[in-house]
């Protein structure tokens, strides 16, 4: 997921794990107005730190909130960058996850995890804060500049400005050890993680037991990529969303009419999609009505998947989010 100065490119909703949403995509795909680096400087301090609870199928909108050009959604916490760079952040519980460094200034992307949030600032270095573990926010000391971030369940990977993919914070299940491929774009689920390659080819590591490794064979060349819980999306280049590994509320059913996709995120068992008409449709796990998208939502240009509450851009640049109270 390349972020430049002409072009942003954003949805690393990282969406990731079984708690997030996150969505990698190939540059190219999906363009936003640029983030210049001219503008000033905002405090994005305690004042944009809001602890809300979700309301059901409701348009939540603190007042620092929107126009926004990107939005990540974790599992009880929701960042997003808005038109002027800055990154607001609001959650369920107070656990670190919303605590925007005061001088953080302007970013182009953010990605929520379970415990943690990371942002790439405009000079491409890599920041993360929230609750302290097993090191998925101790950023390398030796990192060089980031293009892309993806927050997992319990571990983080940035793309380097270089192409080199890096993770850190828990191994466990492997998915924390990268290819040596260079890479587009990145998104790190609940213990697995998946990249596009310079080639558009896609590689997953990580956790295996239900399937969401195993790329089809005959997938070919991909836009975007999505690692959920236990699942994994992609969109070819021709827009089909194709679904992969765990399926037990029917993540990975794409619906037959579902068309073209402009952006896909998947969440800990249900997977969203904006299809091209900006059309929102989620299906899978739905216990709390977190696939139930408003029937008068306006179009959407992206979607971001958490455990239990989605949330959307719509094309004016205005944040919907629903799900559970």
């Amino acid at each position: 997921m390349k972020a430049v100065l002409a072009l942003a490119f954003f949805f690393f909703w990282t969406q990731t794990p079984a708690f997030q949403s996150s969505l990698a995509i190939r540059p190219g795909f999906w363009c936003v107005p640029t983030l210049s680096q001219s503008r000033s400087r905002t405090s994005a301090s305690s004042p944009h730190s809001k602890y809300l609870q979700i309301a059901s199928n409701s348009l939540v909108q603190p007042a620092e909130f929107g126009p926004d050009l990107a939005v990540s959604a974790s599992h009880s916490h929701t960042s997003a960058v808005r038109t002027d760079g800055r990154l607001v952040c609001f959650e369920a519980k107070g656990r670190g996850r919303c605590d925007v460094p005061a001088d953080l200034g302007p970013v182009l992307a953010v990605s929520a995890g379970q415990y943690h949030t990371c942002a790439v600032r405009t000079d491409g270095q890599l920041v993360c804060f929230g609750l302290k573990g097993q090191g998925w926010c101790d950023v390398p000391a030796d990192l060089r500049p980031v293009s892309a971030v993806a927050a997992g369940d319990d571990h983080t990977c940035a793309v380097r400005t270089d192409s080199q993919l890096v993770c850190f914070g828990q191994n466990r299940r492997g998915q924390c050890d990268v290819p040596a491929d260079p890479v587009l774009a990145v998104s790190a689920g609940g213990d697995h993680t998946c990249a596009l390659r310079t080639d558009g080819q896609l590689v997953c590591f990580g956790e295996f037991w239900f399937g969401q490794l195993n790329v089809p064979a005959d997938l070919g060349p991909l836009l975007a990529v999505s690692a959920g819980g236990d699942h994994t999306c992609a969109v070819r280049t021709d827009g089909q969303l194709v679904c992969f590994g765990k399926n037990s509320f029917g993540q990975c059913d794409v619906p037959a009419d579902l068309g073209p996709v402009l952006a896909v995120s998947a969440g800990r068992a249900r997977t969203c999609a904006v299809r091209a008409d900006g059309q929102l449709v989620c299906f899978g796990e739905n216990g709390q009505g977190q696939c139930d998208v408003p029937a008068d939502l306006r179009p959407v240009w992206a979607v971001a998947a958490g455990v239990h509450h989605t949330c959307a851009v719509r094309t004016d640049g205005q944040l919907v989010c629903f799900g559970p109270k």
